[in-house]
């Protein structure tokens, strides 16, 4: 009870930058930090990480962040496949010569070729050239209120307004359908929360500093907390993982992707463990793709390593 009541002084006295961007902000969708304060401590999560996460955390990016997350079904298919062209080639191709004896190491671990592991490195953050600026731990901050009926009405408002244009789904369908994404967002930000806050207990990453996309990824490699704990894999054993290290980047995708069931000489697990990074097969095509161009361009001696691409298996 104690540390309640000085959590509530703390709340009160702490963030006069969050009352600004309160009354300043034009967007309806506001955070609740008194809210998200109590959700914490709900969970059961330790008074270090909860003062911690609520002195860091960052509400002005609460609008950009919540609308990107649950919104993002309703922008045009095919994005991933528009990146597929003669840079992503050429800097595919770069980034393997450069980081040869890790690409090597992971390949000889994990069965996974080094142009599939660059392909999808470019693809995420163009070999970390854009990592993303978000801060990681309000993200999930952020996500924990997707669910609270103000936002999930003010949310179905601007999905009506989106689905204007294209008319893709019925009123009663996208009510539906934000009924389900805020719920399940919401339930799925609890989770990474819980991974931020293992994370932090095992002190492998500062959380008040760490910064990536506004999907909540991070490093190279943009891995969500929880696939940080379950996939992350240095390339120097018994070292701490840095994701914004390429070696650590390279052997933690191989690791997922091979845990994720890829096989060398199926060219259906490709596609199937590329989707369990991301559940999009645009995503998939895109980076199998590049890793087939990158792959017509090596020695023979190389392309018996590689993969097919999916239309080349048709």
């Amino acid at each position: 009870m104690k540390f309640f009541l000085h959590f509530l002084v703390f709340l009160s006295l702490g963030w006069p930058a969050f009352a600004k961007t309160k009354h300043k902000s034009k967007s309806p969708l506001q955070a609740d930090a008194v809210w998200v304060g109590k959700e914490l401590k709900r969970m059961g999560l330790s008074k270090s990480y909860i003062a911690e996460s609520m002195k860091y955390y960052e509400p002005a990016s609460f609008d950009s962040t919540v609308t990107l997350n649950l919104l993002g079904f309703l922008r045009p298919a095919g994005e991933h496949m528009n990146r597929v062209n003669a840079e992503a080639v050429r800097e595919t191709q770069s980034f393997v010569r450069k980081n040869q004896p890790a690409f090597d190491l992971a390949e000889q671990k994990y069965g996974v070729p080094g142009n599939v592991i660059s392909a999808l490195l470019w693809i995420e953050t163009r070999h970390g050239d854009n990592l993303g600026k978000f801060h990681i731990n309000s993200v999930y901050l952020h996500l924990l209120q997707a669910d609270l009926k103000k936002n999930r009405v003010l949310l179905t408002k601007l999905a009506f307004e989106k689905n204007k244009k294209e008319q893709r789904f019925t009123k009663k369908e996208l009510r539906k359908l934000m009924a389900e994404r805020t719920k399940k967002k919401a339930a799925w930000a609890r989770e990474q929360v819980l991974a931020m806050a293992g994370i932090r207990k095992k002190k492998h990453l500062d959380i008040t500093t760490l910064r990536g996309s506004y999907a909540g990824a991070f490093g190279l490699s943009q891995f969500i907390p929880s696939s940080y704990m379950e996939y992350a894999k240095p390339a120097k054993p018994g070292t701490v993982v840095k994701l914004a290290e390429a070696p650590d980047a390279i052997m933690s995708v191989a690791y997922y992707l091979h845990r994720s069931g890829w096989k060398s000489a199926n060219p259906d697990s490709h596609v199937e463990a590329l989707m369990k990074y991301n559940n999009s097969r645009d995503y998939a095509d895109s980076i199998l793709e590049i890793s087939r161009q990158v792959l017509a361009a090596q020695p023979t001696a190389a392309k018996n390593r590689g993969v097919s691409s999916v239309n080349e298996k048709k």
